[in-house]
């Protein structure tokens, strides 16, 4: 009689090792990169909100002294989100999340037509905002930002 001998059906164990190897690399740098994605996405929100406040602070120091232009005042909504404070022309946003209590500062020159973007970051926060690649090398950080 004639022996046969059955065929294994599978994956073996080096096989399953290289796979599993694979996945541990491709997580390894999507991580990080979704992180980096999802701390830049929160900046720009932030940054897009503030872009209300500008339009409004630069209407106001047209009419007014720009001292004058403060939230909920000379057509400058009541702050909210994070947009935490709107004092003399100056916004101030906090991005919040793993950012914390880091801000960013707005601040205009007289006409409200000119603006400096400046960064603070907060001792206990995880995150360092201002070596965000959307602030550090963001082409307007310490420099004048066009109003919208």
């Amino acid at each position: 009689m004639k022996t046969r001998m059955s065929r294994m059906v599978g994956f073996t164990l080096i096989e399953l090792m290289i796979v599993v190897a694979i996945i541990g690399i491709l997580a390894a740098v999507a991580i990080p990169q979704y992180q980096d994605y999802t701390r830049n996405a929160t900046v720009n929100a932030a940054l897009s909100e503030s872009n209300q406040y500008k339009t409004a602070v630069a209407v106001c120091a047209q009419t007014n002294a720009i001292a004058d232009c403060d939230a909920g005042v000379n057509g400058i909504g009541v702050v909210r989100n994070t947009v935490q404070t709107v004092a003399n022309g100056v916004i101030t946003v906090e991005p919040g999340g793993s950012y914390g209590d880091s801000t960013l500062t707005l601040s205009p020159d007289n006409t409200g037509t000119i603006w400096r973007l400046t960064c603070a970051k907060d001792s206990g926060d995880t995150a360092d905002l201002c070596s965000n690649t959307e602030i550090s090398g963001h082409p307007d950080i310490n420099r004048v930002l066009p109003t919208p």
